[in-house]
């Protein structure tokens, strides 16, 4: 055989194969990327997924306390919470009737020391876990209150979250609080 036609044939082979290895690695860079789309879409689905039980366990929660006969407002359902919010005027109402009831202060020891409300147990909110047994579980209405409000809303979320019912937090904390106030 003529040496410059199988230089010819090995050349032509030499492109086949050429073209197909390019058509190949296109192939595999489209695979390589719906790959990652299906990772980053797992990843997502992972993460709607834990979202969807978290609100489901929080449905449960409060048509558990529907079935126990507690009160459930609108707020709660939409915003998926297990604790009402509470006016300073609601609290002071409450107290005012001479119902049995339970306030916590989950302020820092310096600003318990500044005013409180006679009669609240002071719980400060990175301690509430570690007292919880303080907490009264008798059914009685718990007033959770802070300086502003955040770290009440905190604390009534994770006491409602370990079955407590009628848990309020105070809307203001102390900043909006106009009733009496102790300093011993």
């Amino acid at each position: 055989m003529d040496p410059l036609l199988l230089a010819a044939i090995a050349l032509g082979l030499a492109v086949v194969l050429l073209l197909m290895l390019l058509a190949t690695r296109g192939r595999i860079a489209t695979l390589e990327e719906r790959l990652t789309d299906l990772s980053h879409a797992q990843a997502s689905k992972e993460a709607d997924g834990g979202e969807l039980k978290e609100s489901l366990d929080g449905l449960r929660k409060l048509l558990a306390m529907v079935a126990a006969g507690k009160l459930v407002d609108p707020d709660m359902v939409k915003e998926n919470r297990l604790y009402r919010n509470a006016r300073p005027a609601d609290l002071a109402a409450e107290m005012a009737s001479g119902k049995p009831l339970c306030v916590i202060d989950v302020r820092t020891p310096q600003e318990w020391a500044g005013g409180h409300i006679e009669g609240a147990l002071h719980i400060p909110v990175d301690d509430i876990s570690k007292r919880l047994h303080e907490v009264a579980r008798d059914g009685r209405k718990l007033f959770v209150i802070c300086a502003g409000g955040g770290r009440s809303s905190a604390a009534a979320a994770w006491l409602a979250n370990r079955g407590y019912l009628n848990v309020h937090s105070v809307e203001g904390g102390m900043g909006a609080w106009r009733g009496p106030v102790s300093k011993s």
